[in-house]
């Protein structure tokens, strides 16, 4: 969800300039200013550049679609609680409620669990990308909109695994 269909680095450059050094260098100054800006920072975040071309994609795919998303470790309870809620609330405003209702929210270390055989993830971590597919199943790491759509269009002419 978040880089793939939300705009998550924008998000937090709309609470601070170079918020994102922050992550690399002050993850708990990171994730203070994001528990600070509430439930809407998650519910409010902006469309990704192409998000909704690559979502309006694969609902016409015939596909079964889910949302796997991450949140916040544990130990940032608040941020975990909010980042939740908000994702459930842009979802359900934005792809509507039965999305909402079947999205996977975990950990990023737990979104492996949910791989297999036929399931493709699209996401813009690596670290997911490979750890899906060493759990069996198909990754397309996602850098824009065109690149991950001709990818999926591979995958399902090359692999006939659909």
């Amino acid at each position: 969800m978040d880089g793939v269909l939300t705009d998550f680095n924008g998000a937090c450059e709309q609470i601070e300039l170079n918020m994102m050094t922050w992550y690399r260098c002050d993850k708990d100054r990171f994730w203070k200013r994001v528990t600070d800006a509430g439930v809407g920072f998650w519910s409010d975040m902006s469309w990704m550049p192409g998000g909704r071309e690559l979502y309006a994609h694969l609902n016409t795919s015939n596909f079964p679609l889910s949302i796997l998303s991450a949140l916040p470790f544990p130990e940032r309870r608040e941020a975990l609680v909010n980042a939740r809620a908000g994702k459930i609330e842009w979802l359900r405003r934005e792809l509507g409620g039965a999305y909402a209702k079947k999205a996977i929210l975990c950990q990023r270390t737990e979104k492996a669990l949910h791989s297999g055989p036929k399931r493709v993830l699209i996401d813009d971590n690596f670290k997911n990308i490979s750890e899906w597919e060493d759990a069996g199943g198909i990754g397309v790491l996602h850098k824009n909109t065109d690149r991950t759509i001709r990818n999926l269009s591979r995958i399902i002419e090359t692999e006939h695994k659909f």
